[in-house]
C-alpha cells in the first residue's frame, strides 16, 4: 500500500517523482488513483513560492496530479513531520482553506 509522505518513482505518462499527499484511508480504497504533489531535483526548481525544500529535492505543492497506483515503482523516500506539515500548509494556502 502507498502512504502520505512516501516519495515514489512514478512510470507513466511521463517518468517522475510524486509526494503522495492523499490519505492513508482513501489510499487503501480500491479508488485506482493516488494524489502526488511532484518532487523535482533542487537543480530543476522553477520559481515557486510554495515549493518545500527537502534535502536535495522539492516539493511542488502547486503541481498537484492523480496517477494510477499501479504506475507507482519505488519508494525511494519518506518526508518527515516538519516537512509534511510545511506541505500541508502550502495546499490551505493554495485551495484558500
Amino acid at each position: 500500500m502507498l502512504h502520505r509522505g512516501e516519495i515514489w518513482r512514478i512510470n507513466g505518462a511521463r517518468e517522475r517523482l510524486g509526494l503522495v499527499i492523499s490519505s492513508d484511508v482513501y489510499n487503501s480504497t480500491d479508488v485506482p488513483i493516488v494524489m502526488v504533489a511532484e518532487v523535482v531535483d533542487e537543480s530543476l526548481l522553477r520559481d515557486s513560492p510554495l515549493a518545500v525544500t527537502m534535502g536535495r529535492w522539492v516539493v511542488m505543492p502547486d503541481r498537484l496530479s492523480s496517477p494510477m497506483k499501479k504506475w507507482f515503482t519505488e519508494c525511494v523516500d519518506v518526508a518527515d513531520t516538519e516537512t509534511m506539515q510545511r506541505v500541508g500548509r502550502a495546499l490551505c494556502i493554495l485551495q484558500e482553506i
